[in-house]
């Protein structure tokens, strides 16, 4: 086999799309053709490079679906004698290594950039966890004492913030709990009190009013010059307020006015 001829089919070997014949053809010529393999090798860490960039963005299952089944873009099941870099390549030489990283760059990541889901707030990510605690998803540590519980959290922040705490005995809800989280690559405590049936997590990180949905509704109190985001999602309500650096989310599934008449009245002004 010549090498113009074992060019041809390199990247069909890399896509594993020859047939058995012209695999033995090929691979017998790259253990004699230096130059040969070295493209061949080149065109394997091309497809890993757009692999692993892809591993790491990824689309919604629509959006996804809707690309796939866009005949303009895949038309059809059968290839051509060439392949995926022969349509977008046809004509520059080997070896290519700058070229390859060139395409990655300009056309493959942008491309997947667009496609790519956002990841979720975190304030919204927090309703998603009460919900699994709620559901025995995730498992919470239990508290002997609220003291002990509070050192087992400022420890695994390194000392960096405490868990927002709030007097709930009126309510007869003491702390029964809690865990941490890492939510968005952020560090957050998490306290579960319940009492009376009911469950109230307070989800305790740094971070600004920036960090409340956008779907919140503000309340500002002018006694306590503070603001405070109330929102709900999948039946739970929560509501968001910030004292210096520290974000405080309280979700529960009792009504949405009534944590947020709780939370106003239990916060002290900075």
């Amino acid at each position: 086999m010549k090498c113009e001829d074992a060019r041809e089919l390199i990247t069909a070997l890399v896509d594993e799309e020859l047939s058995g014949a012209e695999r033995f053809s090929v691979e017998g010529h790259l253990k004699d053709c230096l130059r040969c393999r070295f493209v061949y090798e080149e065109e394997q860490a091309l497809k890993r490079e757009i692999g692993a960039a892809g591993f790491r963005l990824s689309a919604s299952p629509e959006l996804r679906s809707k690309i796939l089944s866009d005949r303009r873009i895949f038309p059809g099941p059968e290839r051509s004698s060439g392949s995926w870099t022969k349509r977008i390549l046809p004509a520059w030489p080997f070896p290519r290594p700058a070229l390859a990283l060139a395409l990655a760059v300009v056309l493959i990541l942008p491309m997947l950039y667009f496609m790519r889901t956002p990841s979720e707030p975190i304030s919204l990510a927090a309703v998603e966890i009460q919900r699994k605690i709620i559901g025995g998803e995730i498992s919470v540590r239990k508290a002997s004492n609220p003291d002990e519980l509070r050192q087992w959290q400022v420890r695994a922040v390194n000392g960096e913030f405490a868990p927002m705490e709030y007097d709930l005995s009126s309510m007869n809800m003491l702390p029964a709990g809690g865990v941490v989280k890492e939510i968005n690559g952020r560090k957050t405590l998490v306290t579960v009190y319940t009492g009376n049936g009911l469950t109230i997590t307070c989800f305790t990180f740094l971070g600004t009013e920036e960090d409340a949905p956008k779907i919140a509704s503000v309340f500002f109190d002018a006694e306590k010059k503070m603001k405070f985001y109330s929102f709900s999602k999948d039946g739970l309500n929560a509501v968001l307020h910030r004292e210096r650096s520290i974000i405080c989310i309280l979700v529960s599934n009792i009504s949405g006015d009534e944590l947020l008449a709780m939370v106003r009245a239990k916060v002290q002004p900075s």
